[in-house]
């Protein structure tokens, strides 16, 4: 038998159209040479309509001629899958996909799939905004933590000028009040930026939230005016979270401050706080381990904020076109809410208002009560173990401890200090430890001295913290934050041994 002879292959048992229509996706064969939808199967007729006899470019994208993203050509010389991915809204992606079918009477045809993306396309930018604010967040840890370096050394030499009178004034003016004041003021944004970082030192205890607000209230009042109503509900007593009571305070005036700036005319801001249970589902921008929460509120009725703008709104200065910019204010508000092991979301409506939420864990029971503190030993009876890296910083503290009065031995890094603890006569009464350092971290560095010394006394100093720092033995946590003068520096010291 010749292959002439061969009987034809059998027909399929199925119908295509059949399996078209069992697609999930929309799926259209077009006439390439007329642009001609000819077919669609049932997903594509309940989406769109019946768009037979009608050019897919005008049927489906609303245009006059052939799409500028159409690929369909492409598909018919290549006789491979082409594909775009085209954005029909703010809010809406498809994938569109063009093949090339011949029939058996050799006319090539075009089968176009189209597949809703918008969710993935939702899941793939959420989570590009997050490894953009990681990356964001890691770049601002680090400028802090070399800048507020910088900023200690300069504290450091204008408190040595004074004491030393190096530069006397025949006005009577303290020449170094503008260098301590933009010290000042360049710490507090360091601290932002740590903040923001989620990677800010922080002292926590636990808060009662209502409370909080209530401390806080006067000044909101002062912050909004006359001309903005305020109003601050709490819908249940007890909501108490961990967190550093500073932080609280930043978060409240920084939203209340962002709701005057959309309020210029007047209006109305809430507060209201409230207990939740949240389950394993997403609060605000991140998921959260089921458990229960406490819930804050901050809502005004101002000029809202436009949806595609609110992706962006935690970023370091990003501004609202003819608003009031307010620098790393919400940035730090994100790191704060962050770094407590909570979350933060916003809805806003352009000319209604923006409400935004935030989820603290939630602590049961009441806060323990403080010990009081036994006076400390004379400085000239103390000796302080110094460990820092950089030498301008290590020098400038040891002269800070020095003009105290205190006993100081420096080390360079961890390693550094464990080789002179083991040739001391005496442990040190206290150690003064960076907590970011090369070869070993401060707290590292503690856990090794607590082993051979468990009643070692520890303060850390830092201007940026890569790692939680969690108490060793009995000793709490006390740390100082860079950037950081003499008379602060000797009152934590003062604290740390008591």
């Amino acid at each position: 038998m010749t292959d002439s002879d061969s009987p034809a292959p059998p027909r399929p048992a199925y119908d295509p159209q059949t399996l078209l229509n069992a697609q999930p996706v929309m799926v259209a064969v077009i006439d390439p040479a007329t642009y001609i939808i000819q077919f669609q199967n049932d997903t594509g007729l309940s989406t769109l309509g019946d768009l037979a006899g009608q050019t897919c470019y005008r049927a489906i994208a609303g245009c006059a001629t052939p799409c500028s993203f159409c690929k369909m050509p492409e598909a018919l010389r290549t006789g491979t899958i082409t594909m775009s991915e085209v954005p029909v809204s703010n809010e809406r992606h498809l994938l569109v996909q063009w093949s090339k079918a011949v029939t058996h009477d050799g006319r090539a045809h075009v089968i176009e799939t189209i597949t809703d993306v918008t969710e993935r396309k939702r899941i793939e930018d959420a989570a590009h905004r997050a490894e953009k604010m990681e990356a964001l967040s890691r770049l601002a840890g680090g400028t802090a933590h070399d800048i507020n370096n910088l900023l200690t050394v300069i504290a450091g030499a204008c408190d040595s000028a004074d004491d030393r009178g190096l530069l006397p004034s025949a006005s009577g003016e303290d020449p170094m009040r503008h260098i301590r004041q933009a010290v000042v003021r360049v710490g507090e944004l360091m601290r932002r930026l740590t903040a923001f970082s989620h990677t800010q030192l922080v002292q926590p205890s636990v808060v009662d939230v209502n409370g909080a607000l209530a401390a806080v209230e006067p000044r909101v009042r002062s912050l909004c005016g006359p001309q903005i109503e305020v109003t601050i509900a709490a819908k249940e007593e007890g909501l108490r979270i961990v967190a550093d009571p500073r932080q609280i305070e930043h978060i409240v005036l920084v939203l209340a401050g962002n709701a005057c700036d959309a309020m210029p005319a007047g209006g109305h801001l809430s507060l209201c706080t409230a207990a939740e249970l949240v389950g394993s589902r997403a609060a605000g921008e991140r998921k959260l381990k089921p458990g229960r929460f406490v819930r804050l509120e901050v809502r005004d009725t101002g000029c809202g904020i436009e949806p595609h703008l609110q992706e962006h709104l935690f970023e370091p200065y990003f501004q609202q076109a003819g608003r009031t910019g307010r620098g790393l204010g919400l940035a730090s508000v994100y790191g704060m809410v962050r770094q407590c092991g909570g979350s933060i979301g916003v809805v806003s409506e352009p000319q209604v208002g923006t409400t935004f939420t935030l989820w603290f864990p939630c602590v049961e029971g009441e806060p323990p009560l403080s010990a009081s503190a036994p006076p400390a030993a004379p400085p000239a009876q103390v000796t302080i173990l110094l460990v820092e890296d950089d030498d301008d910083v290590r020098l400038a503290v040891g002269d800070m401890l020095e003009r105290a009065g205190y006993q100081v031995q420096e080390a360079c890094d961890g390693l550094d200090a464990l080789r002179q603890v083991n040739g001391m006569a005496a442990a040190p009464h206290l150690t003064i430890t960076d907590v970011m350092m090369p070869r070993m971290s401060g707290p590292q560095l503690v856990r090794q001295l607590h082993s051979v010394m468990p009643s070692v006394r520890v303060l850390y100093m830092s201007g940026y913290a890569g790692e939680a720092l969690e108490p060793v033995g009995q000793q709490p946590v006390t740390f100082i934050q860079k950037p950081f003068g003499a008379r602060e520096l000797l009152r934590k010291v003062h604290e740390a041994l008591s």
